[in-house]
């Protein structure tokens, strides 16, 4: 299917149609974009968080991956990339915080067009990367680098990519879901979750150029 409208919600004070492909960041939503946090990196620079279990109209909203991204690119932000262990740190505190038993993130496992590339090979250990910010996730071989979990559904260290209809080709945090902590894990893309956004630098710097008036 190639558009499927799956939802109306107003954030920021803008209606938003998630549909089956990747949507272009709406100037006057970027402008109203919610911030709900604020953390700033060892090189000092901030970035703002949005929580979707925290805003009223998206409260109690769960989609599937492209979904969560779309609303989050409308308004200037990408599901969040979780680049470092520091960043990764924080997000894990806020999901204990408010005791959020999962979310979607912009992890993705590139099993698409293009992705028989040698050194994508293979692509379960050397093929993720993040989407909203188009780094690279460590492999997956290489655990202290990043945060996936030790089991799963099936028992075993994630990713394990153990559902066969689609794969799970997409990186959801579980919040101990498996008696694990919060921690990494593959997950089918159509699963339907809460999520957090992130400014997105690329995309708040394509409004600026094409609309200079709008204060972002």
């Amino acid at each position: 299917m190639l558009l499927q409208t799956l939802f109306m919600i107003v954030c920021g004070l803008t209606a938003v149609t998630a549909q089956r492909v990747l949507a272009l960041p709406d100037p006057k939503s970027c402008a109203k974009r919610v911030k709900h946090a604020l953390w700033t990196d060892p090189l000092g620079n901030t970035h703002n968080y949005f929580f979707s279990w925290l805003h009223p109209a998206t409260a109690s909203l769960e989609v599937d991956w492209l979904d969560a991204r779309n609303v989050c690119r409308r308004h200037c932000m990408d599901a969040v990339s979780l680049e470092t262990l520091q960043e990764n740190e924080f997000i894990k505190q806020q999901l204990a915080r408010y005791g959020v038993k999962y979310i979607w993130t912009s992890g993705r496992k590139c099993d698409f067009d293009g992705c028989n590339r040698a050194d994508l090979q293979p692509t379960i250990v050397n093929g993720w990367f993040w989407s909203g910010s188009e780094a690279k996730v460590p492999p997956t071989d290489q655990r202290a680098l990043g945060d996936w979990s030790n089991t799963g559904g099936d028992g075993r260290p994630q990713p394990d990519n153990r559902e066969d209809d689609e794969g799970e080709p997409c990186l959801a945090i579980l919040n101990n879901f498996y008696n694990d902590g919060i921690k990494w894990h593959d997950v089918a893309c159509s699963h339907e979750k809460p999520f957090i956004c992130e400014d997105s630098e690329q995309l708040l710097n394509f409004v600026r150029s094409r609309n200079p008036e709008v204060p972002l």
